[in-house]
């Protein structure tokens, strides 16, 4: 791999993550992160020697050098960073959710495919070995006529003041359905509350339906006592239960229960390094393109068109 600068916007929780795995890449240089907080930003210093240390993002995007950025900044920000770092012609992997609405995202893409630039966004688990592995076990027809999928994904969170639960984690339940069924929903059914505000839900039901009849089902939460990353498929023949955190994936057969033997694989460096890669070749339709990143949050867009409505929504797609 060639070398290349690269520059992180937002290194808190996240970004920091962000930062060591690139530091850890052969031929890659963190060459200037942004952040409000000294703190973040000495991280970056004292642990990695970053030099160009900045309270605002832009001052990251105005070095000529930087070919890429890794935006982890808050959702508010994602369109307003995307598009300037556009606009100064560098490749960027945004975090999902692309930005907040679809007609904000689907500018963004037109403006990456206009200027010949890389647009990714963060939907980490493509790269997860456990799902991609029953990715293809699906695609060799191994589970039969795929019924439905149940989505667990919860944990206990403080309220957050920025966002609500189905902006935060619905992004995950509709991009792994369409990356393990090959299809978006046709329909979709949502049911969430608010318990500890007024306002911005905390627990939500989704219940999404596609062209074929499979049926996708999400339990979201940020007030479960126990954090739970879990996808069961079940199909005709076999069915089987994912552990997304743990990378295990057990399968279920005629009664009869056996673990696949998947090898761990750190996900925020595989998707990193293909990020990387795709620069190389814009024109590729990478993984975890911007197409699917609207995409995504069109679905969201349903989804709290349903919930505001009260009933199922057809997606028209």
């Amino acid at each position: 791999m060639r070398r290349i600068d690269v520059g992180v916007l937002g290194v808190g929780y996240w970004g920091r993550k962000i930062v060591d795995e690139y530091c850890a890449i052969q031929g890659v240089k963190v060459r200037a992160v942004s952040d409000l907080s000294d703190k973040n930003l000495e991280y970056c210093s004292h642990r990695h020697k970053v030099e160009g240390l900045f309270h605002s993002f832009e001052d990251v995007l105005e070095d000529d050098s930087i070919a890429a950025v890794n935006i982890c900044l808050p959702n508010s920000l994602h369109f307003r960073a995307c598009n300037e770092a556009l606009n100064r012609g560098k490749h960027v992997l945004v975090e999902k959710p692309i930005t907040l609405s679809s007609a904000d995202g689907r500018i963004l893409v037109d403006l990456a495919e206009k200027k010949n630039l890389t647009l990714s966004v963060g939907h980490i688990y493509r790269f997860n070995n456990a799902l991609l592995e029953v990715k293809r076990l699906i695609d060799e027809n191994f589970f039969g006529k795929i019924f439905f999928l149940n989505m667990t994904w919860v944990n206990l969170e403080p309220p957050y003041v920025d966002r609500d639960v189905i902006v935060d984690l619905a992004p995950h339940y509709f991009d792994i359905a369409n990356f393990l069924l090959d299809a978006w929903p046709e329909r979709i059914t949502c049911v969430a509350r608010p318990f500890r505000r007024k306002k911005m839900e905390e627990t939500a039901y989704i219940t999404s339906e596609t062209s074929d009849g499979e049926i996708a089902h999400a339990n979201l939460s940020w007030l479960a006592p126990r954090k739970v990353r879990q996808v069961e498929v079940v199909g005709e023949n076999r069915s089987c239960v994912i552990d997304a955190v743990g990378q295990e994936v057990t399968v279920h057969e005629s009664g009869y229960t056996y673990r696949l033997g998947i090898e761990r694989n750190n996900t925020i460096r595989t998707e990193l390094e293909h990020f990387l890669k795709s620069i190389g070749d814009p024109q590729m339709e990478t993984r975890n393109s911007g197409v699917i990143g609207v995409k995504t949050v069109e679905m969201i867009e349903h989804s709290k068109r349903s919930l505001t409505e009260g009933r199922t929504v057809e997606t028209n797609i």
